[in-house]
């Protein structure tokens, strides 16, 4: 059996892996959500492409404000790390920017000849473990593990209904709101991908399966749902090869041409899986990244799907091999995707999330055999596709305007601080956070707020860039379903962190207000499972 104490797992990974990320940022409570309802063509709204050479900064009919003293302390986490940088204290605060401010104490330090400029990450688009674990535990009558919930995850994996941009663009949707407190604002931006093309490119699918005995009962009947439901969405010309690992690793399949979907080779493999042994995640992922190199396309998806319970540690070998072998340098990487298939009251979370951030693939739980339906087969695109690599999101705001609370990974002032992320196709990458006016008195409704995405095309590395600009009258005016939807969801992954009564009961009556038909499934979904939390 592999049962290795969390402690000694934990002390292994943190030792092996180092962090991916200059300053990471935990959520904090309440937020907003862009708005779908808008057109994305509206506003000022302009894009460019340059070759791979050219300059991504570049586009048409706009102007960007980059100037440098917007008083935020570079590497702010909603933490609290940075959020009151323009203050030049605390931790991850920076100094203030010369000049005068104007508008009352709570604005020294501030440079108000300067626009406010922040850089935002939320992570991967498909990176969303988080949400189906805390249902999984839920669902049993238990508290999720708060250092487990991960709010941007949560905006990953629920959809906020965002009109899909032309193929090969991206479309931004952002929304303001005012909040109870003067001066504070929920504000939110969604970046939506194109639909996923059909049909989609090739893959070569190489899947590095745990049999080794603590997968035995559920999590085996899961890996084996994974595996059938992958078989389900591969076509003929896809690659498959397969590698199991207990005590030792062994080959099942190398450069498996499949015949279609259902493939019976395939299926019978996922049929044969059964758990015993020990552990030998090195061995299995080392010889899995080897079949992957060696049936590697250049113009293909190159994806290992490791599927695992998270009991098990990894050595700083494989550490370095997923590392490399997700770099795009002059080619398509091979990034890893993470499966937790665990029961989700005895599952490790930290090896699956350490993993794919290195992996730069998608992190999903199966909390049940039909959430492998959902993920293999009905977000198979999302999963395992990238419509936009590299995703740098600029934020241009009024110099009055700082960062109170930021729910996604991290943001700062330097973008160089930030890790530009990966999105998929048919999907949206969003990003909550609250605002704050220094002095509300100072809010100008015919000021604008500028949202600067770049991005990298998949492939060919042709630089792009898409722009919009909107006065804060504009967003204050336009609808406010998916606003409302994305502050429901974020109240509900920050009540999990809690655990208190009151925050429950005010995330279910957000979820409950945002869904006033009860036609949307996942916001009724979130109301009924914030009644099984023991603490509702």
């Amino acid at each position: 059996m592999k049962r290795e104490s969390l402690l000694r797992m934990s002390l292994v990974l943190l030792g092996a892996f180092s962090p991916v990320v200059a300053c990471t940022a935990s959520e904090e409570i309440d937020s907003d959500d862009p708005q779908g309802a808008e057109d994305f063509t509206s506003s000022s709204y302009s894009s460019t492409t340059t070759g791979s050479s050219g300059d991504s900064s570049s586009y048409a009919g706009t102007t960007t404000s980059t100037g440098t003293g917007s008083g935020f302390g570079a590497g702010g986490g909603s933490d609290g790390q940075g959020s009151t940088g323009s203050l030049g204290t605390g931790g991850g605060g920076g100094s203030g920017g010369a000049g005068g401010s104007g508008g009352g104490a709570a604005c020294d330090g501030l440079d108000m000849s300067q626009p406010a400029v922040l850089y935002l990450s939320a992570d991967d688009s498909n990176s969303m473990g988080s949400p189906a674990q805390a249902r999984g535990l839920l669902s049993m009558g238990q508290a999720p593990y708060a250092g487990s919930i991960r709010t941007y995850e949560f905006l990953n994996y629920y959809h906020i209904d965002y009109d899909a941009p032309p193929q090969g663009t991206l479309a931004i949707f952002p929304d303001l709101a005012t909040t109870a407190t003067p001066g504070d604002y929920d504000f939110q931006i969604g970046v939506r991908s194109f639909d996923a093309a059909k049909p989609r490119r090739p893959i070569t699918m190489t899947l590095v399966l745990d049999t080794s005995g603590s997968m035995g009962g559920q999590p085996i009947a899961r890996e084996r749902a994974a595996v059938k439901s992958i078989a389900a969405s591969l076509a003929s010309g896809d690659i498959v090869n397969v590698v199991t690992w207990n005590t030792d690793n062994q080959v099942l399949l190398s450069g498996h041409a499949v015949t279609g979907p259902n493939d019976a080779t395939l299926l019978d493999v996922a049929d044969a899986i059964d758990a015993d042994g020990g552990t030998d995640l090195e061995g299995g992922l080392s010889k899995g990244y080897q079949l992957a190199q060696a049936h590697y396309g250049a113009n293909r998806l190159n994806r290992v799907v490791l599927i695992s319970d998270g009991w098990a540690n990894v050595g700083q070998t494989n550490q370095d091999i997923i590392g490399d072998a997700s770099k795009d340098a002059d080619k398509e990487g091979i990034y890893l995707v993470g499966v937790g298939a665990a029961e989700a009251n005895d599952y490790n979370d930290l090896l699956m999330d350490v993993v794919t951030d290195k992996g730069r693939g998608a992190y999903v739980f199966l909390d049940s055999t039909d959430e492998a339906k959902t993920i293999f087969e009905d977000r198979f695109d999302e999963t395992m596709e990238i419509a936009a690599r590299g995703v740098q999101v600029e934020l241009t705001m009024p110099w009055y305007f700082q960062m109170q609370k930021f729910y996604g990974e991290e943001y700062s002032s330097d973008p160089t601080e930030v890790t530009p992320q990966h999105l998929a196709p048919s999907d949206a990458m969003v990003f909550a956070q609250i605002l704050r006016a220094c002095d509300p008195a100072l809010v100008d409704p015919n000021d604008t707020v500028q949202v600067k995405v770049s991005w990298e095309v998949p492939l060919t590395y042709d630089k792009q860039t898409v722009v919009l600009t909107k006065t804060v009258a504009e967003m204050l005016a336009a609808p406010k379903g998916a606003l409302d939807k994305g502050k429901a969801i974020v109240a509900y992954a920050e009540a999990l962190k809690t655990g208190l009564q009151a925050d429950l009961h005010a995330a279910q009556a957000a979820a409950n207000a945002a869904n006033p038909s009860g036609t949307d499934p996942e916001l009724t979904e979130i109301a009924a499972l914030i009644e099984k939390h023991p603490a509702f």
